[in-house]
């Protein structure tokens, strides 16, 4: 009875969102985006940095599933007018009556572009929509299993205008997609690369390498992540005596997440002045994901001359070894206990060799001023969500 109580106030609290749809549909655009979440992620910060390259009007957002928390919400106001959907995107009577004005108010505009990352509320929008729409999707990685929205996607590959991927080893990912499901290759074509935007300050902050190290796990608690191995790699390092300090970053629940005395949750951080602060007094980043696109947090941390320790997942490998001399790529092993002694090794000779750690705090700095240099993400994704007249 009480899980039906909630449904009703959902129905009517996301009823009276229908003024505001209604309002925002009206208007004359070019972009519209739906993303599945304004929740705490790299992913989402990414969605931030693209719309806020684009003004005068701002891009029209849609939220289209759950969000596990309110992250990113305000960042994602301040780039664009948001609408989450709840709902309007769940209920079917409601879902129905939406694709159809979406379709209406997006096929009205004359050159209009719809993008997004990882919405099937998108896809599904796609065949409404009239031929000289553009359709653009970002990819940021690959799903775990066949579930995953690259295989979702499918079906609309041939209405796929581009697909911007987020690495260059996802291209290597689709050709393989395509080859089993029979797609031809005239549709790699439309895959172009851009990578996430890598933030420079040009200032290398002061640290202190002979006390007690600060290391920084920063990600959202799922799966995919590995939370359970940070944790075991922080235990074991409190029972070998070592001089660490561990902080944990993301929405960590104290009640529901036991850590050794040598670990302090945080929680979520949504300032970049405090998250900055964070970083500049760390020493190392650990990453432990089974997968990633890019892992935005290693390079967050670089910027600030945090040297990251990650497992060899996504892009890292193009970026970071122990040959650079700029962070450490740990084997990707699935055994829990493993994956976490390989951790605690490498932590191990930084602790024996503090210069090390210094040189390659510096390097790690000095890579980011290397790639900042190289790429321009505003321009990147202004030229490929532009306006093309067909």
């Amino acid at each position: 009875m009480l899980k039906k109580i909630k449904k009703i106030a959902e129905n009517i609290r996301d009823l009276l969102k229908y003024p505001t749809i209604h309002k925002e549909l009206s208007k004359k655009r070019d972009l519209y985006f739906f993303f599945p979440s304004w929740s705490f992620g790299g992913a989402e910060r990414v969605h931030v940095d693209i719309m806020s390259i684009f003004t005068n009007p701002k891009p029209l957002c849609f939220i289209t599933d759950r969000s596990i928390s309110n992250g990113f919400q305000k960042e994602f106001e301040a780039a664009a007018d948001t609408i989450n959907l709840g709902r309007w995107s769940e209920k079917k009577p409601f879902k129905r009556h939406l694709f159809k004005k979406l379709a209406k108010a997006i096929n009205s505009q004359e050159h209009p572009i719809v993008s997004g990352w990882c919405s099937k509320f998108m896809y599904d929008l796609i065949p409404l929509l009239g031929p000289h729409v553009q359709v653009i999707d970002i990819i940021h990685n690959f799903m775990d299993d066949d579930k995953g929205i690259e295989w979702y996607s499918i079906p609309h590959i041939p209405r796929l205008d581009k697909r911007i991927l987020v690495g260059k080893g996802l291209v290597q990912q689709f050709k393989k997609l395509y080859e089993i499901n029979h797609i031809p290759d005239e549709y790699l074509s439309r895959l172009t690369v851009i990578q996430n935007k890598i933030a420079y300050d040009n200032h290398f902050p002061e640290k202190d390498y002979d006390g007690i190290l600060q290391i920084l796990f920063v990600a959202r608690n799922s799966p995919e992540k590995r939370p359970e191995v940070l944790i075991r790699i922080a235990e074991i390092c409190y029972e070998l005596n070592l001089p660490f300090e561990f902080k944990i970053i993301g929405d960590f629940k104290p009640e529901e997440t036991a850590v050794p005395p040598n670990t302090i949750l945080i929680g979520e951080v949504h300032d970049k002045t405090i998250l900055n602060n964070y970083y500049k007094d760390a020493h190392l980043l650990l990453l432990t994901s089974h997968r990633e696109s890019w892992g935005l947090v290693v390079f967050e941390g670089m910027n600030m001359g945090v040297v990251p320790i990650s497992t060899d997942v996504g892009e890292l490998s193009n970026y970071i070894s122990i040959e650079k001399e700029n962070g450490i790529l740990i084997k990707n092993l699935s055994n829990a206990e493993g994956l976490a002694m390989l951790f605690v090794k490498a932590l191990e000779l930084f602790v024996k060799n503090r210069p090390m750690l210094s040189k390659f705090s510096n390097n790690a700095f000095n890579t980011i001023k290397q790639l900042s240099n190289e790429r321009d993400f505003d321009a990147a994704y202004r030229r490929e969500l532009s306006v093309e007249i067909k």
